[in-house]
């Protein structure tokens, strides 16, 4: 025989035998019918050999022994079949329960589990796949919970009875116990259900939850304060017969099958998706109206957004901007709301992933004060404008789409039924889901978050039992705020934040003229831009060349790729300066037309160049113009160009500039007759530059001959004849000055009027005595009458021996700077 491990802190001292109401861990692995049938034929043997005369008393043993072989104990069948879909089984156990005397009915229950664990997230939903089966009019029942914790040896403080039948049971933990659970709870007023719990003396204490939290408050079979935390719950297929333990555990009395659910911490990824694609409509038709399976169904999915979108930020006004949020934990209540939205109802999970579901199950979520919020908001309004927000509420389903996805970045249960991820796909165009239109240039923030405020947590309301699942305790008391459901009371908020732009729908060309012509290159006769329009977006382009015979027409698809897109014009192999026209079509309606030019270069299709016949050295006169200094200006590219062209002699000592207009395939000469070589004699470097092409050259200033330089009054040779003037602008040479002291000439010329006489040397010598001053011993002037008088800049004239100052009149010469030479003065 076989053992079976019994229940989670089941203490196998205490179990009864089998024919007493405490029940007993039931061995398996033997069959008993052979034995059975052996010993029924070995009586009716018996009856073959009596003999008819046989006394009263010898039919009456014969007839009690084989009333013993019919009532003989019963049998407990193992029923191993594997459960629908595979996976670890747990052996299925028939048993029977006792029953008084004249009681006719056998509580018997058999069944499985797939698993001997299953892992889920607290708040999602989780499949129980399991067998479970009664016999006759015996209910088969599932009990979740009542367990004691290994850790404290305290219970986990919740128990709860589920009718089930044979297959599987999903159970949405955020409504758990609640007045809006999605399973058969016994704790349902509308639920039948035949309990019993018995305490450890064998007394009947409750017959159903209710009257058993009421008498026993430690089980945990009532007055949930919040929906069931993360932890280990027991599993158990029974038939409704229960021990109560003192420590509050309860312990079916008799077991099917047994198993575990773990319950992990919900988890938060604090990243959001972003990227954009394109309007419903758009793919709808670019699809063919189908979906990818080709069925015919008009439902988007989130692949078809992938493939019809593009991985960046800004969102083309009139495209959509696409969000995606990843969390666990809050599934068990979208299920709930999107279950109300429909209709729908019963142990199965309404939404998967995959699918998309009304985005006003979001909004029933956002408002339910389960601590979940999510905010759209433009970041960059205009002075005094308030800023423009997603109001999801009031939005048109055809406006905002709820896609519901597998979780990608967090680990999820093995038993989680529910998604795990969910994304907004949200148009941008006018009249769409924003409090005002969103416009190109406007930047928004979007950020998800799971409230919590450190020393708090969420609870229910007071009220009836169950409590109301959606009743929490934040919604009627202003004092506390919103929280989320599996915070802990050291959890604060947690969130993700992502941002995006609207910019306007456009197609910019890489190359065109100033009034707008594109250039193509006669090499590859291709068009080429960048645009923000989606590479869906039907665009196409007719280019038409006339030529001597008949038009030249070429249609072409323009092919957009990371923003980048490009057109065959059918001009590749034309002549540089080739006219074309070209016209942009998106559908069948005409958005632009245009010229057309082919090029040789269409990055520089109207360079200027300083041709060949520049001067690079030229010799000019001092002060004269430099009109033989020219520059031979070449328009090198098929585009009339006007560029500024600039003479710079000697790094800024003389500075020209000019625009110069050059006709595609010509040349012009420009000359600078206009500006004077006014720089001394000598050689200079110049430059003369225009749209990146420069040439050097030399410029030779001469000096003018027919100038010549006189010196200025003091008789100095002035800068360019070299002066050897000392700082006081003397001119005496090396052996002295005929100056006084100061070596100062006044600076005046003396004149000779006329040819003078001796007298007249006489009168200019007295006259030159009387105005002659004495110097005192502290070497200032002093006059005849002796007053002072102070340093004058313009010293006395020096007096010769013969009474003649150095600016008189000899002989009707001027004498200026007389030298005393061996005695003689010259």
């Amino acid at each position: 025989m076989t053992s079976r491990v019994p229940p989670d802190d089941a203490d196998r001292s205490d179990s009864a035998s089998t024919d007493g109401s405490r029940g007993e861990w039931v061995d398996s692995g033997v069959e008993r019918g052979d034995e059975a049938a052996e010993r029924d034929a070995r009586v009716g043997e018996r009856a073959r050999l009596a003999t008819l005369g046989a006394t009263l008393v010898a039919i009456a043993v014969l007839l009690a022994l084989l009333g013993g072989a019919a009532s003989g104990p019963a049998a407990a069948a193992l029923d191993e079949s594997d459960v629908a879909g595979g996976g670890e089984t747990a052996r299925a156990i028939e048993t029977d329960a006792a029953t008084g005397a004249g009681d006719a009915v056998s509580r018997e229950v058999d069944g499985s589990f797939s698993r001997s664990t299953y892992n889920g997230t607290a708040g999602d939903p989780v499949e129980i796949r399991h067998v479970a089966d009664a016999s006759g009019n015996d209910t088969a029942y599932l009990l979740v919970g009542g367990n004691r914790l290994t850790d404290d040896g305290g219970t986990v403080g919740y128990v709860d009875v589920l009718k089930v039948d044979d297959g599987s049971t999903t159970i949405n933990t955020r409504l758990l116990g609640t007045n809006e659970s999605d399973v058969d709870s016994c704790s349902a007023p509308d639920v039948d259900c035949d309990l019993e719990f018995e305490n450890e003396d064998g007394e009947v204490i409750a017959e159903n939850l209710t009257e058993l939290s009421d008498s026993v408050g430690a089980t945990g079979a009532g007055g949930l304060a919040r929906p069931p935390v993360p932890e280990r719950y027991r599993l158990a297929i029974t038939n409704g017969t229960f021990v109560v333990r003192d420590s509050g555990a309860v312990d079916p009395v008799k077991v099917a099958a047994e198993s575990d659910l773990v319950l992990r911490e919900p988890t938060f990824h604090d990243e959001v998706e972003v990227f954009t694609t394109a309007d419903a409509d758009v793919i709808a038709d670019g699809d063919g109206g189908e979906a990818a399976d080709g069925e015919g169904d008009e439902t988007e999915s989130l692949d078809d957004l992938r493939d019809h979108g593009v991985d960046r930020t800004a969102v083309t006004k009139g495209d959509r901007i696409v969000l995606g949020f990843e969390s666990t934990g809050i599934w068990g209540a979208l299920s709930h709301f999107a279950a109300n939205r429909t209709g729908e109802s019963g142990d199965e999970s309404p939404i998967e992933a995959g699918t998309t579901v009304d985005h006003r199950v979001l909004v029933d979520l956002l408002e339910a004060e389960e601590g979940v919020s999510l905010r759209v908001r433009q970041t960059n309004p205009g002075r005094n404008k308030r800023p423009t927000e997603l109001d999801l509420a009031d939005a048109d389903p055809d406006d905002v789409t709820l896609f519901l996805a597998e979780g990608e970045e967090l680990d999820r249960g093995d038993a989680d039924r529910a998604p795990g991820r969910f994304y907004l796909a949200i148009d941008t165009s006018d009249g769409g889901p924003f409090t005002d239109d969103v416009e190109p240039g406007d930047e928004f923030s979007a950020e998800f978050a799971l409230e919590g405020t450190e020393g708090e947590r969420y609870a229910f309301r007071d009220g009836g039992e169950p409590p109301a699942a959606f009743g929490a305790a934040s919604e009627t008391d202003d004092d506390l705020s919103e929280q989320y459901p599996y915070h802990g009371t050291d959890d604060g908020r947690v969130d993700a934040e992502a941002t995006f732009s609207v910019r306007e729908r456009y197609l910019r060309y890489d190359h065109v003229t100033d009034d707008g012509t594109l250039l193509v290159e006669a090499d590859n006769g291709t068009i080429t831009g960048t645009t923000s329009v989606l590479p869906e977006t039907e665009l196409s382009a007719t280019t038409v060349r006339d030529t001597d015979e008949t038009p030249n027409r070429t249609e072409s698809e323009l092919s957009i790729e990371d923003g980048n897109v490009s057109v065959d014009s059918g001009l590749a192999g034309a002549e540089p300066g080739t006219e074309a026209s070209y016209r942009l079509y998106r559908g069948q309606s005409l958005q632009e037309s245009r010229d057309v030019l082919v090029v040789e270069n269409a990055t520089d299709p109207d360079r200027l160049r300083l041709a060949n016949g520049t001067t690079t050295n030229r010799t000019v006169t001092r002060g004269e113009s430099l009109a033989n200094l020219t520059a031979a200006v070449e328009n090198t590219g098929q585009v009339r160009n006007r560029e500024q062209l600039t003479l710079d002699v000697d790094d800024g000592a003389i500075v020209e500039e000019r625009h110069v207009t050059v006709a595609p395939g010509a040349s012009e000469n420009e000359t600078f007759a206009e500006v004077d070589a006014d720089l001394e004699p000598g050689e200079y470097p110049y430059s003369l530059a225009i749209d990146g092409d420069r040439v050097n050259g030399t410029l030779i200033v001469e000096a003018d001959p027919a100038v010549t330089r006189v010196d200025d009054a003091n008789g100095t040779d002035g800068e360019a004849n070299g002066s050897n003037d000392d700082a006081n602008g003397s001119n005496d040479d090396a052996n002295g000055s005929n100056d006084d002291a100061n070596g100062s000439n006044d600076g005046e010329t003396a004149e000779d009027d006329s040819t003078e006489d001796d007298s007249t040397e006489d009168d200019s010598t007295d006259e030159g005595s009387d105005e002659a001053s004495t110097r005192g011993d502290d070497g200032e002037t002093r006059d005849e009458e002796g007053s002072d008088q102070e340093g004058s800049d313009e010293a006395p004239p020096t007096l010769l021996p013969f009474g003649i100052g150095t600016r008189e009149t000899f002989g009707g010469t001027v004498l200026v700077g007389a030298t005393y030479l061996l005695g003689h003065w010259v």
